[in-house]
């Protein structure tokens, strides 16, 4: 036997491990871009929404405002967006689909947003990157996706086609990526911010030229798509609901709701663990065109996020290449069990009582496991539906003095998109037609007629002035708990307060407010 020929034992234990990484490796490399597999995953991918298809528009407020915005195009043949500064295709789809109810706009989601997942899978082999398979699995199943990817809601829509582009640009068709990125700007304005990372991409693969074809492509696209806002409002579309967020909610959605606590933990402990990759990341942003595009994606988007980071669904464009980062630096052996705990996270996770998350002592020894954001944007979803409905019921029906002015707060929208039948909506003059949710904000529906003295008017939120002129005007006024919390954080001014007129009543709800959904910072709109 020659020195350096392995003994028998050693040449068995070697096949032995080679055996047992086989089918570790063929599933780790797995292609989704495969009919087959791809249809198993698609079966699973739309069983696994089922459960969310039939609870309302979603967990957002934002959802049942575009609702809101489709139920006016079809009852009025006007066209107002759901709030600024608009989002027309995804205002157009959903209107396409508005007449089969909220379970077939939820699915026209679940289906755009596994296209993103075909086309996720399809950028990861164009790049040839390792560990495909595991990669595509985790970005399907990550558990804040899969909630936005089952609710009327644009974000997947944006990100789907932004990924098109992105697979347009490696495939050396900047029209075409210039044609995707402009359709992800008419579903979400903020996508062009992705000409940024391109620009760069180009720019390093000697592709310079290509740059104005997809500049312009993406501008006219857009534009076109942007037509009936700016006919509506000029570059007043341009306004948003500017309220600082406390740092300590930024943390906890970033933290909590984005990966889940057990989830953040993992994705850090892993890059811990992977320092020795990381070591080489510096010198990959110059050599590398794909680590640098990446990189000026993540950090572009979170500058956007960091400006309002009033949800941390602005995010949702990060996660394709915060996988793709990950698929670069953290080894086989370490990514999956990394990815496995993010999806878990969404079933189970850390909670603490008083549901923030800081490095503070009481939130260490208060922390245990409850569910995780899965099963409570399940919860939110029907909390939201059963507040609206409770509300509804005792304010209908002869139960209050009337005439009756209700102050409903942030459950406006859920409210007159489920009773539409029993609801005259209104949109009170042309200067409301400016605010930043123009059919929610400043609107109000009333019971039959909104021209009959003496019903029930609901309205959002209303100003000290406009308050005590409706008192004035002979009106009672009742209101929520939740209305009051908003109009004193938006209007300075305490509801319950006479102003030497009648007293406005709380109405007494089984909750105080309606649960937020996942990831939404506890502004006063």
């Amino acid at each position: 036997m020659g020195a350096f020929e392995p003994s028998a034992s050693k040449r068995k234990g070697a096949s032995l491990g080679a055996r047992l990484r086989w089918p570790f490796d063929r599933f780790a490399e797995l292609e989704f871009t495969s009919p087959l597999a791809f249809a198993v995953l698609a079966v699973v991918y739309v069983a696994s929404r089922i459960p969310w298809l039939d609870q309302g528009y979603g967990s957002d407020p934002d959802a049942w405002r575009v609702a809101l915005s489709t139920q006016h195009f079809w009852s009025e043949g006007e066209y107002l967006p759901s709030r600024l500064p608009g989002f027309p295709l995804h205002e157009l789809v959903t209107a396409a689909a508005w007449e089969q109810g909220w379970v077939w706009t939820n699915l026209s989601t679940v289906l755009i947003s596994l296209a993103g997942v075909y086309l996720f899978a399809r950028v990861a082999r164009e790049m040839e990157l390792p560990n495909r398979g595991i990669l595509t699995l985790g970005f399907a199943f990550t558990p804040f996706l899969w909630i936005n990817s089952v609710m009327t809601i644009d974000y997947m829509w944006a990100l789907t086609f932004l990924l098109a582009a992105y697979l347009a640009l490696l495939r050396r068709s900047p029209t075409l990526a210039g044609v995707c990125l402009g359709i992800a700007a008419g579903f979400r304005l903020t996508s062009l911010a992705m000409l940024l990372p391109f620009w760069l991409l180009l720019a390093r693969t000697g592709r310079r030229g290509e740059i104005y074809s997809l500049t312009r492509m993406s501008a006219v696209i857009a534009l076109f798509a942007y037509l009936p806002v700016l006919m509506e409002y000029g570059f007043t579309l341009l306004n948003f609901y500017d309220e600082s967020v406390p740092w300590e909610v930024v943390v906890r959605q970033v933290g909590k709701d984005g990966l889940g606590v057990i989830g953040a933990l993992a994705v850090l402990a892993a890059l811990t663990l992977s320092i020795w990759r990381l070591r080489r990341f510096p010198g990959d942003l110059l050599r590398d065109p794909q680590v640098l595009t990446w990189t000026t994606a993540v950090l572009v988007f979170a500058a956007l996020y960091a400006r309002l980071p009033h949800e941390v669904a602005y995010l949702i464009p990060i996660f394709p290449f915060g996988f793709f980062l990950l698929s670069r630096y953290v080894g086989r052996w370490l990514l999956l069990p990394t990815l496995v705990v993010v999806v878990l996270a969404g079933f189970v996770d850390l909670h603490s009582s008083d549901d923030t998350l800081d490095i503070g002592t009481n939130t260490v020894t208060s922390a245990r496991l409850g569910d995780g954001m899965l099963f409570t944007d399940l919860d939110t979803r029907q909390d939201r539906l059963d507040y609206a409905r409770e509300l509804r019921e005792i304010t209908a029906g002869g139960k209050l003095e009337l005439p009756a002015l209700v102050v409903v707060g942030s459950i406006y929208p859920e409210l007159v998109v489920l009773f539409q039948d029993e609801l005259e909506i209104v949109v009170l003059d042309e200067d409301d037609r400016e605010a930043i949710s123009p059919l929610s904000d400043p609107g109000h529906a009333c019971d039959s007629s909104c021209d009959v003295f003496g019903s029930v008017e609901y309205v959002s939120l209303l100003d000290s002035d406009q308050l005590k002129q409706l008192i004035r005007e002979g009106n009672f006024v009742y209101f929520t708990a939740d209305a009051a919390r908003r109009t004193l954080a938006l209007f300075g001014y305490r509801i319950e307060e006479t102003f030497g007129l009648k007293t406005p009543v709380e109405l007494e709800l089984a909750l105080d407010e309606p649960p937020l959904g996942e990831g939404a910072a506890p502004i006063a709109r």
